[in-house]
Parts: C-alpha cells; sequence; structure tokens
C-alpha cells in the first residue's frame, strides 16, 4: 500500500510537499546507516522498484502534520542483501564521521579498520590525497543540509583541515588518482555497498536534488554510537578545539534530547 518511490505524479496526486520528501530521502540514508553500522546486513539493490512511500494520512490539514507524521519510507525485497563484518561496520561509521570533521587521520584509521589498504601502501601518499581532497571539496558533506539538521561549524579559516600528523602537504599534494589507489584493496562486501550506494544517490537525488548519504546519514551517528558515548566524543573534540583553534568540529546538534546532554556533560565531570 503504497505510491513507488520515484513516481512524482502519484506523490504530487497525493500532495507529498517538498519537505516530505527530504524527509523520505533522509530516511534513507539513516536505514542505511542502520543496516552497514548497527545491523551489518543490508539490501544490496535499493532501486526505485523497492522501495515505496506510504502516505500515512489525507492531505486534509497536512499542513498541521509534520513529515513524519504525514510519509513513512516502505522497503522491499530483501532478497538480494550482504553481510558485514564488525570492523568493516565501524570502519564505515568512522569514515562518514570523519568526512563531516574533514579529519585526515580519522581517515586513514576508518581504512584501516575496513581494510582497503594494502600491506604496502604508501600511508604518506595516500594521507596527501585525503588532504588534498577535503582542502578542494572534491569529497566533502554538504554543510546546509547539516546546519539545518541542527550542526553549527566554527567560522572559516584558511586551514580548516584537521590532522595532527606531519606530513608535508605540499611536497605531497596533486597526488595523481590512480597512483593513490593501487594503494587499495576492495573486499567483495564493498562491491555491494557501492553498488547500495549507487542507486541510493539514484533515488535520493530524485526526492531532493541536494541528497547525499553521508550528510543524510550523519545527524544519526549518536543513534548509532549510543547518545552517552556520542555526546562524550563531542564534548572532547570541543576541549582539542581550545587548543587548536584551527580546527573545525561540528557542534552537538539540536536534535539529541536534552536530558541526554546533561548526562552527558555531568559523565564527563564526573571523569574529570
Amino acid at each position: 500500500p503504497s505510491i513507488k518511490i520515484t513516481s512524482t505524479a502519484k506523490l504530487d496526486a497525493a500532495n507529498v510537499t517538498a519537505a516530505e520528501r527530504e524527509y523520505l530521502a533522509d530516511c534513507l540514508g539513516r536505514s542505511y546507516l542502520r543496516q552497514f553500522c548497527s545491523h551489518k546486513f543490508f539490501s544490496t539493490d535499493p532501486h526505485p522498484g523497492n522501495l515505496g512511500c506510504e502516505v500515512l494520512s489525507s492531505s486534509t490539514s497536512s499542513s498541521k502534520k509534520t513529515p513524519e507524521q504525514r510519509v513513512r519510507l516502505v522497503f522491499y525485497d530483501f532478497g538480494q542483501a550482504a553481510t558485514l563484518t564488525k570492523g568493516q561496520a565501524d570502519g564505515i561509521l568512522d569514515i562518514i564521521e570523519a568526512i563531516v570533521d574533514m579529519n585526515v587521520d580519522k581517515s586513514m584509521e576508518a581504512f584501516d579498520k575496513m581494510g582497503v589498504l594494502k600491506p604496502n601502501a604508501d600511508l604518506g601518499k595516500v594521507r596527501a590525497k585525503i588532504s588534498e581532497n577535503y582542502k578542494t571539496g572534491k569529497v566533502k558533506a554538504n554543510r546546509k543540509r547539516l546546519k539545518r539538521r541542527g550542526y553549527a561549524y566554527a567560522a572559516e579559516t584558511n586551514s580548516t583541515i584537521t590532522r595532527t600528523s606531519n606530513v608535508d602537504d605540499d611536497d605531497k599534494a596533486k597526488v595523481r588518482d590512480a597512483e593513490v589507489m593501487q594503494y587499495f584493496t576492495l573486499p567483495a562486501e564493498y562491491a555491494f555497498v557501492g553498488r547500495a550506494l549507487a542507486q541510493m544517490a539514484g533515488v535520493g537525488k530524485t526526492l531532493d536534488p541536494e541528497f547525499d548519504f553521508v550528510s543524510s546519514a550523519a545527524p544519526w551517528l549518536y543513534e548509532i554510537k549510543g547518545a552517552s558515548q556520542y555526546l562524550k566524543q563531542e564534548l572532547s573534540k570541543r576541549l582539542e578545539q581550545f587548543q587548536n583553534p584551527l580546527q573545525r568540529y561540528h557542534l552537538i546538534p539540536t536534535f539529541v534530547d536534552k536530558s541526554e546532554k546533561s548526562k552527558g556533560t555531568t559523565n564527563k565531570e564526573n571523569e574529570s
């Protein structure tokens, strides 16, 4: 009992608004974050025929309802699915956070967890390429979307890439993509992850042209980590920011319950 997720005409006829379509796109990102990083079991085939929009209430007085009250994302057919190891799942979680924070070192740690770096990889060149991609914006989260979800960023500077190593990016910058890619290996599971992400992107952009998986998933990292652990880590980032003002970190999203914020702050003080 749902509308095909990409059937624009039928969504229009059901008065599904732009805000509700954006919400559905975010639900898709949130769902795959949980499939990848919590359940470690995911559908490899999220094409439009396997996704639907269930309209929960009629358009009558719908203006008074939130998107959550109006529509729901529906999955069909988990006939093609794959599993991930804990290390692979944790690595995906870390790389999402690293992209949001533009953190080179965390990116390297995530790749190590994911098992995608070859033993003979030139880590200096890999690190330099990651830094270059963050600096040029080739790899980035959608900051406008994240701000709408409650994130706040420190003021921009000319050097906002977070790293703790002594890599000279000016000397190693502009490393060719092909040169760096030879240091990576792709476990079979990630081929399925890539397939799911590609199909997800097509559906997501039909619903919301600004959709990208990282930006849709990032606000829900606390669900995977647990609110208390998430808040402790974010508070730690704030402390590091005072030590290095060039670092840029997002603040605690407003959607985390205030009681959890208080609980997290109390735990931090007790540990100190």
